[in-house]
């Protein structure tokens, strides 16, 4: 059989036989982080850019499943309902050097079982922050909303040091932000082929 590179996209996803999901705008991201005084959370409620995903067959062999598609987040859109530390995590994410973070999307351990209406499983994605990249599992929930219509949830606990990040210091040290955060996530995948 003769290659056809215009079958195929990177990441050895197979564009004749991939499912192909479309990002929608009603996708959100939240970080979850604490300092020594108080909680915060700072969210995207909406994503703006046509991002699409996709998913490939399943390997024959150890049943994952290739995915290849992109997330590119501006930094400046997250919002933490506070200004300072808005301007905060603005700062220690390096937004004016590496203004986005991006999620490229590799593979889930298995193909999703939806015929209960929910499915959860692991997957793999490089996250790129603060210009660090770095591989990590994570853990999902894919939901069927509609025929066509899917939700795509998860999350994971990311230190800032994993990116080479300091986290945000107040009074001269007083007030320290907590290394450690939390991502969740809700992508509303929009199914593009049938």
């Amino acid at each position: 059989m003769a290659f056809k590179p215009d079958e195929y996209l990177f990441g050895g996803v197979n564009k004749k036989n991939a499912t192909i999901w479309a990002v929608q705008k009603t996708s959100s991201l939240r970080i979850n982080g604490a300092s020594n005084v108080n909680k915060f959370g700072c969210e995207i409620t909406q994503y703006y850019s046509p991002d699409t995903i996709f998913c490939s067959e399943e390997n024959s062999v150890n049943k994952s499943v290739t995915l290849s598609g992109n997330m590119k987040i501006g930094i400046d859109n997250f919002d933490c309902h506070n200004h300072i530390i808005t301007n905060d995590l603005r700062k220690t994410l390096k937004s004016s050097d590496y203004p986005y973070l991006i999620i490229h999307f590799l593979s889930l351990e298995r193909k999703p079982n939806i015929a209960n209406g929910k499915d959860s499983l692991k997957g793999c994605v490089d996250i790129q922050l603060g210009g660090i990249t770095h591989r990590f599992e994570l853990n999902y929930t894919f939901e069927k909303i509609s025929q066509a219509t899917f939700k795509l949830n998860g999350n994971r606990d990311f230190t800032f040091s994993d990116f080479k990040l300091e986290p945000p210091k107040k009074l001269g040290g007083i007030i320290k932000v907590k290394d450690s955060f939390t991502v969740d996530f809700s992508l509303t995948l929009i199914k593009v082929n049938q």
